[in-house]
């Protein structure tokens, strides 16, 4: 696994049992007349067989960025961004303390028929990520890279307000370094 891979698909895989679900939800249930009214020559379980296949992709969530997001909104590192106290050629390791990184997103699924949209399927992911171990290396105020150390993941994944999964998972030990090539500025 490619260090800038790790996404929350490893922290929440979803089980098969989980799709079964979603049929049942208000939202996939109007979908369907919506779909079944659009075009009787759409078969019911191919297309839901589809949609299932896609809300796995809606984990493919890139957790490096998820945390450098969250990092860049931590202002202790702002004075990193100082060039007459931290030069553009002087690089500083930066421990953090155990830290929480909670994250909120909303993918949804857009249907087409003959390219008309006929339904979203709106989706809410919320992520909070336990960190132990963490030391990032700054030079010219930016992240360039992240020692790591451990992640602790909990989640939860809803499709409208029904929910799909909820989930702890444990404590995954990340690569060793991120390298961040050019790095990533701190806002």
């Amino acid at each position: 696994m490619d260090s800038l891979d790790i996404t929350l698909n490893q922290f929440f895989p979803l089980k098969e049992d989980v799709f079964s679900t979603i049929d049942s939800s208000k939202g996939i249930t109007s979908l369907k007349e919506k779909i079944q009214k659009e075009s009787t020559e759409i078969n019911w379980t191919i297309a839901l067989n589809e949609i299932t296949e896609k809300v796995k992709d809606l984990l493919n969530i890139n957790v490096v960025d998820i945390m450098v997001k969250a990092w860049n909104k931590y202002g202790e590192l702002l004075k990193y961004t100082d060039k007459e106290k931290y030069p553009p050629d002087v690089s500083v390791l930066v421990p953090l303390v155990e830290h929480k990184i909670k994250s909120e997103h909303k993918p949804y699924l857009e249907i087409l028929i003959n390219d008309k949209s006929i339904g979203k399927i709106n989706f809410n992911i919320n992520i909070s990520l336990t960190l132990k171990g963490i030391i990032l290396k700054i030079q010219d105020g930016k992240i360039k890279e992240i020692k790591t150390g451990s992640c602790k993941g909990k989640g939860i994944l809803k499709l409208e307000d029904f929910v799909i999964m909820e989930k702890e998972s444990e404590s995954i030990s990340l690569p060793g370094s991120i390298n961040l090539g050019e790095g990533v500025s701190i806002a």
